[in-house]
C-alpha cells in the first residue's frame, strides 16, 4: 500500500518555506513507500528503526539549526529572500510596480 501525501497545495508566501515543506513531505512519502515494499512482509527490524530514527533525528536537527539561522536573519534584517518579498509586496500595495 502506497500512500500519497498532500505536497502541492500548501499555499503559503514564501515560496522558500513552502519548498522546503513540499521536499520534506515528499521525503516523508518515499520513507514510509520504503516501508511498504520491505521485504519482511512490512516488517522492519529493531536495528533498521532505530537507524531510521537517528537519521530523522540528524536531519530534524539540521533543519532546525537552518531554520533558527534563517530566523535570526529575519531579525536582523539580513535576510535577502525575506526583504525581497516584503519589498515587492510594498511596492505593488503603492502601485509602483504591478
Amino acid at each position: 500500500m502506497s500512500i500519497k501525501l498532500i505536497t502541492d497545495e500548501i499555499a503559503l508566501t514564501d515560496p522558500d518555506f513552502r519548498n522546503d515543506l513540499v521536499d520534506n513531505f515528499s521525503e516523508i512519502e518515499k520513507e514510509i513507500n520504503k516501508l511498504d515494499l520491505n521485504e519482511n512482509g512490512g516488517q522492519i527490524t529493531k536495528e533498521e528503526l532505530d537507524e531510521k530514527l537517528d537519521e530523522l533525528k540528524n536531519d530534524f536537527i539540521k533543519d532546525n539549526e537552518a531554520l533558527k539561522e534563517r530566523i535570526n536573519r529575519i531579525l536582523l534584517g539580513t535576510d535577502i529572500g525575506s526583504i525581497d518579498i516584503v519589498v515587492n509586496r510594498i511596492l505593488k500595495e503603492k502601485g509602483v510596480i504591478d
